[in-house]
């Protein structure tokens, strides 16, 4: 909804109502609509998703369970809700430290697992398992929900024993993952000289899926044994 639209709607004493719509993929379109109240089939029809009886259409909760609207049942949204409008005929159901969750896929990363049960990326992902040991799942691993039975997991801090190269410098870390800010800090205990110091941080020998990029500040990688990290910085003063 335009800025235009939502003003009128103020102007007329109604709110417009923004919440965020995920697809499979975790991409979020922020849709706005003007009664807090709707049914499955409008959101679903507000992303395009026709026909909605074609969708499963998942409201996420503050306590991070996800629940389904059906395309007939009106839900009341709060400003700022969290959904999701994903192609399928139902849901398999799996838990994260007894927390209850559903999807329609059959597989789901660890990264979106972690995400949908609202855990940190400093935790590692445990499968649990019967008749083997558990399984830690990596963070670009693809975990099958939708097979027998009920999938469980749990979570716990990382395990980490790594050893990076920050300026060529060897350094051992032990946390799963490293922010722009942790690798400045290595590369330059002492701040370089200079009123506006602006650094670039890239990385290689990175994990398999991203093996080499950039950091940005405030943004963070996920570490791997041996990886390389060079940081520049310049003067814009």
């Amino acid at each position: 909804m335009s800025n235009l639209v939502e003003g009128e709607l103020r102007r007329q004493g109604r709110t417009a109502f923004d919440v965020d719509i995920g697809d499979e993929a975790f991409a979020f379109t922020n849709v706005s609509f003007e009664d807090r109240k709707v049914t499955g089939a409008q959101i679903a029809e507000a992303v395009g998703a026709n026909p909605a009886t074609d969708y499963v259409v998942l409201l996420h909760l503050p306590n991070h369970q996800l629940e389904t609207i059906r395309p007939n049942e009106t839900v009341d949204l709060k400003d700022g809700a969290r959904l999701f409008v994903i192609k399928g005929d139902g849901t398999d159901r799996f838990f994260v430290d007894g927390i209850p969750l559903e999807w329609p896929r059959k597989t789901l990363t660890g990264t979106s697992i972690l995400f949908l049960a609202g855990k940190g990326a400093d935790l590692e992902l445990v499968l649990e398992r019967q008749d083997q040991p558990d399984k830690v799942i990596d963070e670009d691993d693809e975990v099958r929900i939708g097979a027998p039975g009920v999938e469980k997991f749990h979570t716990r801090p990382a395990q980490v024993n790594v050893t990076i190269f920050v300026n060529t410098r060897p350094t051992p870390w032990t946390k799963k993952r490293i922010k722009f800010e942790e690798v400045v800090l290595i590369a330059y205990p002492v701040p370089p000289p200079g009123k506006e110091i602006v650094y670039t941080v890239g990385y290689f020998d990175g994990p398999p899926k991203h093996p080499e990029g950039s950091l940005t500040q405030g943004k963070s990688v996920r570490v791997r044994d041996q990886m390389v990290f060079d940081v520049k910085f310049t003067d814009k003063s």
